[in-house]
C-alpha cells in the first residue's frame, strides 16, 4: 500500500487478498454479479473507485493515497462533507503525475 493501515492489512495488500475482498464487498454491496467485477491495479492509488456504466462512461472517485476521505464519503453518504485545505488538500493533476494501470498477475497473487 501507499500509506499505512497497520500489519494485517498491510499483508493483506502485499498479497492483493485485499483486492479478492473487495470483490466479494462488491457483490454484495452493490449486487454486482462476479463477471461483471474487474480487478484493476493502479500503483499510484489516487483513484479510489471506478464504475462503468451502461453506455460505456466511467465514473472514478479520486483523491491523494489516503483512505480517509472516501471512508468520510461512504459514512456521510448522500451528503458531501465541506473540508478544509489543511485537512484534505486538493488533489492536484498537475502533481499526481501519470495515472497508471495493469492487469493482475492472477498466478503471482492466487488470493484474487
Amino acid at each position: 500500500p501507499n500509506w499505512s493501515m497497520g500489519k494485517k492489512i498491510t499483508i493483506d495488500s502485499a498479497t492483493l487478498m485485499n483486492k479478492g475482498l473487495e470483490v466479494i464487498e462488491a457483490h454484495y454491496l452493490f449486487g454486482v454479479d462476479y463477471d461483471n467485477i474487474e480487478i484493476v491495479i493502479h500503483p499510484q492509488s489516487i483513484i479510489h473507485s471506478m464504475v462503468e456504466t451502461a453506455d460505456s462512461s466511467v465514473i472514478a472517485q479520486l483523491g491523494w493515497p489516503d483512505m480517509r476521505l472516501p471512508i468520510m464519503h461512504c459514512m456521510s453518504y448522500p451528503a458531501r462533507n465541506s473540508v478544509s485545505d489543511a485537512t484534505w488538500p486538493r488533489l492536484d493533476f498537475t502533481k499526481a503525475n501519470n495515472l497508471t494501470f495493469k492487469a493482475p498477475d492472477r498466478e503471482k497473487y492466487p488470493a484474487m
